[in-house]
């Protein structure tokens, strides 16, 4: 204590200190940094090296839009598209254009039936599988190009704050002063651990163990079975695959999987309630994987003579929660503060919710020399309230897929709040490109706090009803047939839905939205829809992509009628 008060009186030598150097540590690095800000960035480790959280959604790719055009860091954007990661980042990441959930039942074949594929839509731009050693390192090459001081195999073991600053001290005995901590370190956070902040026990309701590596030899699954076994309408390998069945799942998450593709890896990982499969006692993790992959006579073959480059990793519960993320002088943000699971491919999106709202008020912060608590009370309240919501969707989902009928529903009630917050998060960017208007991102961040759809109480009353009956399922005091068909019977009656979407349709297991569909929407949207939905989607589909890529010229409708043409040519 005696040394760190003499600290104290130490005037701070940077304006911010983040720990972590992965992709949440860098981007904010490069933003503070574009700003004048003096910026120090340690890590315990070096780069290149191996990284979870690869697979993007259009929520993650239109946020790097919006924090690229906000804090005037070009190089973010060409993280949010398959092309520009291609052209400038690394071309060893891989394509994602869907979604794809395959059924399985211990001891029995696959039914066909029983799948579900959400493509995603190509219109703004295409996801990415990130080959994150490859994002990572080039992203700390841009923190660094905007100044960005970088200190790697620096273990950081005790921060203390001041009224004055902060205090950070390595295992070697090194010092910094600093004015403002970031701790983007992951779940082994110094500033956690110092201050004691991870809620014991947690209040998280998922509970899931993870086994996970990178293998070569992974076969595609559409080539395993006939051509039109399933419904999908994008090959398997095209996106993120995700094998489920009672009590987890298994990610397929290809880098290989295009046509210029030059790396030939495959990110495998298995996830299981310990409740359901306890971890197994004298047993490798590659031994583990292989003896449980066998009890599905559809699973393995994907495997056969496929084998890991790296050593696998095997984890306990994977899941922790923070009591406090923000406080006098510090912030825990992305992996630090929280995780739940990789299902749904949320990680990187939360993690870029944390630094668009972080980033402008660290920036006034420093320049107002001006560090209150209050003046972050929001970035707390998005973190926890993401992490809560994904633990919801999580939580249900594992629930879920005790009975195929029941996760078909909450399949279509996640496709369907994620159609929406797209149109949302569209909307308030177009905008904001419009009017330039710094109020309608901050109006934006306010309404992200609740993790759904924000803006129209049916479909956040929706979301919750549905969330509520998998909680019923999960306690055992609802039948999961009657959760299924209550849900089901929600979505086909909601008038704020748009028909083209087939959410409440049975047979529908494919939520593809085809340029005719756009139509069909655009047309409901201005006729049918209750009015503020309506504004929601036409805006949603059309103002965004009106100012993003030919300002005065561009009509999204004749764009929609191109792709369309482009898809019978084909």
């Amino acid at each position: 204590m005696e040394e760190a008060a003499s600290h104290a009186h130490e005037q701070p030598t940077s304006d911010v200190t983040i720990i972590g150097s992965g992709i949440a540590g860098t981007v904010l690095a490069s933003i503070l940094s574009r700003a004048g800000l003096d910026v120090l960035l340690l890590d315990a480790g070096t780069h290149p090296r191996f990284a979870v959280g690869e697979s993007t959604i259009p929520h993650t790719s239109m946020l790097m839009h919006m924090v690229a055009k906000r804090y005037d860091v070009p190089e973010i954007e060409e993280l949010a598209s398959f092309e520009g990661v291609q052209r400038r980042v690394s071309p060893a990441s891989g394509i994602k254009r869907n979604f794809g959930f395959l059924y399985h039942r211990e001891g029995r074949s696959q039914e066909p039936a029983e799948a579900n594929e959400l493509p995603l839509p190509g219109i703004i731009n295409t996801e990415n599988h990130f080959f994150r050693q490859d994002v990572d390192a080039w992203m700390l090459s841009v923190a660094v190009r905007y100044g960005a001081t970088v200190r790697q195999r620096v273990s950081v073991t005790d921060v203390d704050i001041d009224d004055n600053g902060a205090t950070l001290t390595s295992a070697a005995g090194e010092t910094w002063r600093t004015r403002f901590v970031v701790d983007a370190s992951g779940f082994r956070s110094p500033l956690a651990d110092k201050m004691d902040l991870r809620e014991q026990p947690s209040r998280l309701r998922h509970n899931a163990r993870t086994l996970f590596t990178h293998m070569i030899n992974v076969k595609p699954y559409e080539s395993l079975v006939p051509h039109g076994t399933h419904a999908n309408v994008m090959p398997w390998s095209q996106g993120t695959l995700h094998h489920i069945f009672d009590g987890g799942w298994i990610w397929v998450i290809p880098f290989n999987n295009h046509a210029k593709a030059r790396n030939p890896l495959v990110s495998v990982g298995l996830s299981l309630d310990p409740r359901t499969h306890p971890k197994p006692q004298d047993m490798t993790p590659e031994e583990e994987f292989r003896q449980f992959i066998a009890k599905f006579p559809d699973i393995a073959p994907q495997f056969e003579g496929a084998r890991s480059v790296r050593e696998w990793v095997s984890t306990g519960r994977f899941q922790y929660s923070s009591k406090q993320t923000v406080g006098y002088r510090w912030c825990l943000t992305a992996h630090a503060s929280g995780f739940i699971d990789a299902l749904f491919s949320r990680g990187l999106a939360n993690t870029f919710e944390i630094i668009n709202a972080l980033g402008w008020r660290l920036i006034e912060a420093v320049r107002e020399d001006d560090f209150a608590v209050e003046r972050f009370k929001l970035v707390e309240e998005l973190e926890q309230g993401l992490l809560d919501f994904n633990d919801d969707l999580v939580a249900n989902a594992y629930t879920s897929w005790k009975h195929y009928d029941l996760w078909d529903a909450w399949f279509r009630v996640w496709s369907v709040n994620q159609r929406l917050s797209n149109f949302e998060i569209n909307r308030a960017f177009g905008r904001y490109l419009e009017t330039g208007d710094r109020f309608i991102l901050e109006d934006y961040e306010r309404h992200a706090v609740r993790g759904t759809l924000a803006e129209y109480q049916p479909a956040r009353q929706l979301f919750a009803n549905a969330s509520e009956q998998l909680r019923q399922v999960h306690n055992g005091t609802l039948a999961p047939r009657i959760a299924a068909q209550s849900i089901m019977e929600s979505l086909r009656t909601a008038d704020f839905l748009p028909p083209a979407l087939g959410a409440g349709e049975p047979l529908n297991r494919c939520i593809h939205v085809t340029p005719n569909k756009v139509v069909s929407m655009l047309k409901w949207a201005k006729s049918d829809a209750p009015p503020e939905v309506g504004r929601l989607v036409h805006e949603g589909l059309t103002y965004f992509l009106g100012r993003r890529f030919a300002p005065g010229n561009f009509n999204p409708v004749s764009e929609i009628f191109k792709a369309r043409r482009r898809a019978k040519a084909k």
